[in-house]
């Protein structure tokens, strides 16, 4: 009996160390490096979130991306194009230099329509041989001089009547004062529209954000419940910084913002409790 004695010890040294191995392999984080690939769509600005650590990045221009994991965590792939894709986090794929995804496209296909009275169905080329539509005529067709502008909303056209010409024009050995831009500024009316076309633009990056990444996305990657994400976002335009982001950053720099303010936005609505 005592000769199994060493034997009996040598495997429980084994065991326990196979033990403290695996536990070691379950809890080694890695700085995963991967690939988002699609044949016929762009595969930048897509969002991969590590579920366990709730760690976010985004996709560069190439699809490619950056994030810490370990064995057992689960990757969120998403974007408004594609359909969602989960992707287990095993030994295997730590151990890759690269792991590749392919996302497959989100179509939504509709069943066959006719629409009247004109009995449209739904086949371009066929409807508009159908209905003998002549080309549209604009002003790019037409080669006409800074057809290329971009049209002016309604509060910058409201800006630019309020605002327009230079306070003193000089007139030979005479001068003309400008009372019309002098008054607007006096009373305000300038200052008012240059903030309807500050909170157009602001908006209009809004609507970009939430078309790029929905609020779905915004709502998991940063832990903030979906129907507060309308009060995060307007709690982002009212920082002085936003508005210079708004007109440099490109999307991975909107992204970390965003990351930045959800952490002041959370403290800010546990002190509002």
């Amino acid at each position: 009996m005592a000769a199994y004695k060493p034997y009996f010890g040598i495997s429980c040294f084994l065991f326990v160390l196979l033990h403290a191995h695996s536990s070691f392999s379950q809890t080694k984080t890695k700085l995963l490096q991967g690939k988002v690939q699609n044949a016929n769509n762009d595969v930048r600005d897509v969002v991969v979130m590590n579920l366990n650590s709730k760690k976010t990045t985004i996709t560069d221009s190439l699809g490619q991306f950056s994030i810490e994991v370990k064995v057992g965590d689960v990757l969120k792939v998403t974007a408004v194009q594609y359909l969602t894709k989960n992707i287990s986090i095993t030994d295997t794929i730590l151990n890759l230099s690269l792991v590749t995804i392919n996302l497959v496209e989100n179509v939504i296909n509709l069943k066959d329509v006719t629409v009247t009275p004109y009995n449209l169905t739904g086949e371009i080329d066929r409807d508009l041989d159908r209905l003998g539509l002549k080309p549209i005529v604009t002003s790019g067709s037409l080669a006409l001089p800074n057809a290329d502008l971009d049209v002016m909303s309604q509060s910058e056209r409201l800006l630019l009547e309020a605002d327009r010409g230079k306070y003193i024009r000089y007139y030979g050995i005479g001068l003309r004062i400008n009372t019309h831009k002098i008054m607007n500024r006096a009373s305000g009316r300038t200052k008012s529209f240059e903030d309807m076309v500050l909170r157009d633009e602001l908006m209009e990056l809004e609507r970009e954000v939430i078309t790029k990444f929905s609020k779905q996305t915004l709502a998991e990657s940063f832990d903030i419940p979906e129907a507060n994400v309308d009060g995060f976002l307007t709690y982002c335009m009212s920082q002085n910084d936003f508005t210079s982001l708004s007109e440099t950053a490109n999307t991975t720099e909107i992204w970390k913002y965003l990351e930045k303010r959800s952490i002041e936005f959370k403290a800010r609505e546990i002190v509002k409790k």
